[in-house]
């Protein structure tokens, strides 16, 4: 069988290759568009470095018959954040909102630490807050966090729902893994919980940074104009060269 510590070296390159891809794309966005691409590149680069740690066995807690690492909690605390980020920029909607479905996120998942170290029947009931934290999130992601057809275009409205199910998917796939894993439920042994939730990692993360990425109208959308007194791209000098030889109509009147 594959020592854990091999399997958590292995995730990490991956990540990290992951991330310099994800950080080449970024650079080909419009220059306003770059803070989401950054947000996706932050996302995979903590959860990198979230399972470098793993991989060091640092950042360790005693659960249930077995020290596990929380570095893999905190990368997700990040990860998720730039998620949420990204949701709530694209819907456009109220920042409360936004902040609602990070903290339901934060919620199930430091709860999942919690019933791993406390076991037996105190875990359990931890994991109706779980429960809880899952339903909220879907409260919020399908309800007030929602776009508007008034605040968004239609470009926005598509990813928006693409990355609504997908955080949906992944995160529920997350915790019942977490739930059914060695130190809760016992459904699964301490390898395949391990496994399962790296591969959910790697599709999770390719996931979002593919949909964010390849949605150079959607994001462009979304960015704020660019300040008055910013340098002109490449693109904005190319198209006003047609017009270098107009003179404003005030001089024009002068002359």
């Amino acid at each position: 069988m594959i020592e854990h510590t091999t399997t958590f070296t292995l995730t990490s390159a991956i990540l990290a290759a992951m991330t310099v891809g994800f950080l080449v794309r970024t650079r080909r966005l419009a220059v306003n568009s770059r803070r989401y691409g950054y947000a996706v590149v932050g996302a995979c680069a903590a959860m990198c470095a979230a399972y470098l740690l793993m991989a060091a066995e640092l950042l360790t807690v005693t659960t249930t018959g077995r020290e596990e690492s929380i570095a893999r909690f905190l990368g997700y605390s990040i990860a998720w954040g730039t998620v949420c980020y990204v949701l709530g920029a694209v819907s456009g909607a109220d920042r409360r909102y936004t902040l609602a479905a990070f903290g339901a996120i934060l919620i199930s998942l430091w709860a999942t630490v919690a019933s791993w170290i406390l076991g037996g029947r105190a875990g359990t009931l931890v994991s109706l807050v779980i429960v809880a934290g899952v339903i909220a999130l879907a409260g919020v992601l399908y309800g007030p966090l929602a776009p508007g057809e008034k605040r968004t275009g239609s470009e926005r409205t598509l990813l928006y729902t693409r990355l609504k199910k997908l955080t949906v998917l992944v995160f529920v796939g997350l915790l019942v893994t977490g739930m059914l894993s060695e130190q809760n439920l016992a459904f699964t042994d301490a390898f395949v919980g391990q496994t399962l939730a790296t591969y959910l990692d790697i599709v999770w993360l390719a996931g979002f940074g593919s949909l964010v990425l390849e949605s150079a109208a959607a994001l462009g959308d979304t960015a704020p104009a660019a300040p008055m007194n910013s340098p002109p791209t490449a693109g904005d000098t190319a198209g006003n060269s047609d017009s270098a030889g107009d003179v404003p109509k005030t001089v024009q009147r002068a002359e």
